[in-house]
């Protein structure tokens, strides 16, 4: 094979790579949330709490997941159930649904709650904090985009 014609195939092979890396996988969403707000704590300090305890690792925007998978519409939803992040096989087995006595178990120790959990944080031994994040993540709703929201 003369040198030109590798150098037409690198190109279309290049060409092609170039072209699937355009398709980007659109954003997992979770349902919206249907359970009431939970209000045995003050979601107004669970934001200032989320801030400083939970932002470094966790966003609010589907598809933006960093070190953690974001969190909009969590409460309520099944634990482990975004396809757009690589969840721990416990919690992805786990069964759980995100509301006020599955987040308090996981937001006090994580790794208690599920062995090989992949959160790293310190655990929450406080019962008061631990109210108001799951009071403030209670919050945290946003309707599904419909495809022509995602255009």
């Amino acid at each position: 094979m003369s040198i030109v014609k590798k150098y037409q195939l690198g190109a279309m092979f290049a060409a092609l790579l170039l072209l699937s890396a355009c398709e980007k996988t659109p954003p997992d969403y979770r349902a919206p949330v249907t359970l009431p707000l939970y209000t045995e704590g003050d979601a107004d300090n669970g934001a200032l709490i989320y801030q400083d305890a939970c932002g470094q690792c966790h966003q609010l925007n589907p598809g933006l997941n960093k070190k953690g998978p974001q969190l909009m519409n969590i409460y309520g939803a099944h634990a482990g159930a975004l396809e757009d992040y690589t969840y721990s096989e416990g919690l992805k087995t786990s069964g759980w649904v995100w509301d006020a006595e599955t987040l308090d178990a996981y937001i006090a120790d994580a790794e208690k709650a599920v062995p090989d959990s992949k959160m790293l944080s310190d655990p929450m031994p406080d019962a008061k904090e631990r109210a108001d994040v799951i009071a403030y993540l209670s919050t945290l709703r946003a309707p599904v985009p419909t495809t022509d929201d995602i255009k």
